[in-house]
C-alpha cells in the first residue's frame, strides 16, 4: 500500500504546478513553477511560464525567466517591448548579450538613432565598437570616427567581420597609411597571431618582403646566427624584424641573443619602440637570472626608464647583487608613479641605509612609509623599531544604505540563488550588481555578505570598493577551530595558517584554480593524494579536497612538510608552496647570507614575490586578531644562504 502512495505521488509530482490566479504563490511554490519553466524554456516551450507569470511576479528569480522567454522571439520583438524590458531589468548579469543582439539587428536595419541610444563601449564588444566606429564615419562625425577606426585596427589580433567595413570605410578617406599597416603587422607578430600578420602583408606588396621575414624570424629566430645577410639592407622596419627575433632567441638562448645584440645594433636602426622593447624582453630575461650582463643592456636601450617593469628589475638586480650606492641612485630618478609607492619609498630609504650605515637619513624616509598597513610599512616599522600600524577602521554605515542594498533586486536575486545552493549563479549577480553601487553601498553589500558568512564574495567586494581599512571584513576568523587545530597538530604559526588560507582562496570553499588546484588551501590533485598517504588523511575521493575540514588538514600537514624542508622560515616555506621547492632553491643559489628583504624583491615570479609579501602581511594581521603577535619575520628568517 505504502509502495502504491509513494507511486502516486511521484507521478503527481510530475504534473506543472499551476497557481490559480486568486492565490497567492508562496515561496516554496514559486521555486517549483520557477523549476518547470526554466526547463520548458529550455526547450523552445514558453507555456508554463506564461500561465504562472502572475504568481512568480514578486519572485527574486522570475526576470532570468522573462530574459529567457524574450530573448527566444527577439528579433520579432518590436524596439518597445525591448526597451521596456532594459528599463525594468538592464541590470541583469547576462543582459550584455541581449543588447549585443538587439543592437547588431539595430545597425543592419540602419535604426542608428536607437542604436546610438543605447551603445555602451563599457558594454566591450568589439563588434559593436566597430559599427559606432561607422556610424560616426558615415553621419559627420569624421574626426572620431577616424579616431575609433585607428584604435580598433591598431592591435595584435584578428577583428570580427564588422569592422571590415569600418576598416574598409576609413582607408577609402585615405586614413590608413602604410605605416599604420606595418604597426598591426608588427603587433600581430608580436602576438604570435602570424596568420594575420602574414595577411597584411601579403595584401601590402611595399610591406610583403619585411613583413613575410618578420613571420619568418619570429618563429625561428636562429635564423639571426645563420642567415644575417638576410637581413640586408639597414632600415627602421629591418629593426623591427631583427629586435623581434632577438627578443624571441633570448627566451631559448639569451647569451646568443646578447652576443649577437651589439654586432645587429650598430647596422640596424631600431625604432624608439623596439629599443624598449628590447630592455623589456631580453634585459628582464638576463635580470630574472640574477645576471649583472642585464644591467648594461636596460641602461642602453631603456635610459630614460620609459618602461617601469625595466625600472624597477634594473634595481631589484642592483639590489640583488649588493650595488646599494646605484639602487639608491635609481630609486631617485624613477617615475612618479614609481617613486610614490610604499615599495620604492621603502627601497629608497633601505638602499640609502645599506649603502651609506652612517647616515641619519634613512630613518626619516623610513617614517612615513611605518604607518602604512602592508608588507613595506611593517619592513620599515622594523626597521625603525616601531610598532605596526593596523589602523582598523570600519567604516560607520547608514541603516538606510543597508537596507537600500538589501532590497535592491540584484541582490535579491543573489541571495534567492545563494539560498537555492546555486552558488555560482548568486556569485556572479552578486559580482554584477557591485557595478551599480557607489562605495558606501559596495561596503555594505561587504558587510551583508560578511555577516551571512560568506566570505569571498565579502572580501572581493570591499577589496573593489578600494575601502582597505575594515580588517574584520577583509580578514575573517572563517572556519577558526579547523584552522587553529591543524596549525597547532602540525606545530606551525596559526597566523600563517590562516594567511596561506586567506591568500589562496579568500576563503572560498569550492575554489579551483586554471591549473587544477582545489579547496580552501588550493591543493594540486597528485599533492593531496600523496600528503593524505603520507599523513595518514582519510581521503576517500577527490572530490573530498572540497570538503573545508578535510582540505584544512592536509594543507597545513603539506605546509609543515615545505616549512621542515627550509628550516623553519617561513619566507622560503611561503614561496615554495606557491612555486614549488625546486624554484625557490633555484633562487636561493648564489644568496651568500642575502638578506630576506632583498631576496623577496628579487624573487622573478611577479605572483610569487606578491604571494609572499602578502602572506607575512597577514601573518601579522591575523597574529593580532588571535591575540598572539606575530612579527612579520622572525630573527631566524631574516638571513639565509645558498641552499
Amino acid at each position: 500500500m505504502r509502495s502504491r502512495f509513494l507511486s502516486l505521488f511521484f507521478c503527481l509530482s510530475l504534473i506543472p504546478l499551476a497557481i490559480p490566479p486568486a492565490e497567492a504563490a508562496s515561496l516554496g511554490e514559486q521555486r517549483i513553477l520557477y523549476d518547470q519553466a526554466k526547463r520548458a524554456l529550455a526547450k523552445g516551450d514558453a507555456g508554463p511560464y506564461l500561465r504562472n507569470r502572475q504568481a512568480l511576479r514578486d519572485y527574486p528569480l522570475e526576470p532570468h525567466l522573462a530574459y529567457d522567454e524574450l530573448t527566444a522571439r527577439l528579433k520579432s520583438a518590436s524596439n518597445r517591448e525591448i526597451e521596456e524590458f532594459l528599463a525594468e531589468h538592464g541590470d541583469l548579469p547576462q543582459i550584455g548579450w541581449m543588447k549585443l543582439r538587439w543592437l547588431r539587428w539595430l545597425a543592419e536595419r540602419g535604426d542608428w538613432r536607437t542604436f546610438v541610444d543605447y551603445y555602451d563601449p563599457a558594454l566591450n564588444f568589439t563588434e559593436l565598437d566597430c559599427l559606432y566606429g561607422q556610424y560616426q564615419l558615415t553621419h559627420g562625425r569624421k574626426a572620431e570616427g577616424h579616431a575609433s577606426a585607428e584604435k580598433l585596427w591598431l592591435v595584435g589580433k584578428s577583428q570580427p567581420e564588422a569592422c571590415d567595413t569600418l576598416f574598409g570605410l576609413w582607408a577609402a578617406e585615405g586614413q590608413l597609411s602604410e605605416q599604420k599597416r606595418w604597426q598591426r603587422l608588427r603587433l600581430a607578430a608580436d602576438a604570435r597571431n602570424y596568420g594575420l600578420a602574414t595577411h597584411l602583408a601579403k595584401s601590402t606588396p611595399s610591406l610583403e618582403r619585411e613583413g613575410l621575414l618578420m613571420v619568418e624570424v619570429a618563429q625561428k629566430p636562429q635564423m639571426l646566427l645563420s642567415q644575417s645577410s638576410r637581413f640586408a639592407p639597414a632600415s627602421e622596419r629591418m629593426g623591427d624584424v631583427v629586435g623581434l627575433g632577438l627578443r624571441r632567441l633570448a627566451r631559448q638562448e639569451p647569451d646568443k641573443a646578447l652576443a649577437l645584440l651589439d654586432d645587429y645594433a650598430r647596422r640596424m636602426r631600431f625604432s624608439s619602440e623596439e629599443k624598449v622593447a628590447i630592455a623589456r624582453e631580453i634585459g628582464l630575461t638576463l635580470a630574472k637570472r640574477f645576471d649583472s650582463r642585464a644591467l648594461a643592456v636596460m641602461a642602453e636601450y631603456d635610459p630614460e626608464l620609459r618602461d617601469k617593469t625595466v625600472a624597477e628589475w634594473r634595481t631589484r638586480l642592483l639590489l640583488r647583487l649588493g650595488r646599494w650606492d646605484e639602487a639608491h641612485r635609481l630609486t631617485s630618478r624613477m617615475p612618479q608613479e614609481l617613486a610614490s609607492s610604499n615599495r620604492w619609498r621603502y627601497w629608497q630609504a633601505r638602499s640609502l641605509q645599506l649603502a651609506q650605515p652612517q647616515s641619519q637619513q634613512a630613518t626619516g624616509l623610513y617614517q612615513p612609509v611605518a604607518r602604512e598597513r602592508d608588507f613595506y610599512g611593517f619592513l620599515a616599522a622594523d626597521r625603525i623599531q616601531a610598532p605596526y600600524q593596523l589602523n582598523h577602521k570600519p567604516m560607520a554605515l547608514d541603516p538606510r544604505v543597508m537596507q537600500k542594498v538589501r532590497n535592491t533586486a540584484g541582490i535579491r536575486r543573489a541571495l534567492e540563488f545563494h539560498a537555492r545552493g546555486q552558488v555560482v549563479d548568486a556569485r556572479r549577480e552578486w559580482y554584477h550588481v557591485s557595478r551599480l553601487f557607489s562605495r558606501e553601498e559596495m561596503v555594505a553589500q561587504a558587510r551583508l555578505a560578511y555577516d551571512m558568512g560568506w566570505y569571498f564574495p565579502a572580501i572581493r567586494t570591499i577589496s573593489q570598493a578600494q575601502y582597505w581599512d575594515d580588517l574584520d571584513i577583509r580578514f575573517p576568523m572563517a572556519h577558526q577551530g579547523s584552522l587553529t587545530r591543524a596549525a597547532r597538530n602540525r606545530g606551525l604559526h596559526s597566523s600563517w595558517v590562516f594567511a596561506i588560507t586567506r591568500q589562496e582562496s579568500a576563503f572560498m570553499n569550492d575554489a579551483r584554480s586554471g591549473a587544477g588546484a582545489g579547496g580552501l588551501m588550493q591543493l594540486m590533485p597528485a599533492t593531496a593524494q600523496e600528503t593524505a598517504r603520507k599523513f595518514g588523511i582519510p581521503l576517500s575521493s577527490p572530490r573530498q579536497v572540497y570538503d573545508p575540514d578535510t582540505n584544512i588538514q592536509l594543507g597545513a600537514a603539506y605546509l609543515s612538510q615545505v616549512h621542515a624542508q627550509f628550516g623553519g622560515n617561513r619566507v622560503l616555506a611561503s614561496a615554495a608552496y606557491n612555486a614549488g621547492p625546486g624554484r625557490v632553491r633555484q633562487w636561493l643559489r648564489g644568496a651568500d647570507h642575502l638578506a630576506f628583504d632583498v631576496w623577496v624583491e628579487s624573487i622573478p615570479f611577479d605572483e610569487t614575490r606578491q604571494y609572499v609579501q602578502n602572506v607575512l602581511s597577514y601573518s601579522v594581521i591575523y597574529g593580532h586578531k588571535l591575540n598572539a603577535p606575530q612579527p612579520l619575520v622572525e630573527w631566524h628568517e631574516r638571513y639565509f644562504d645558498d641552499q
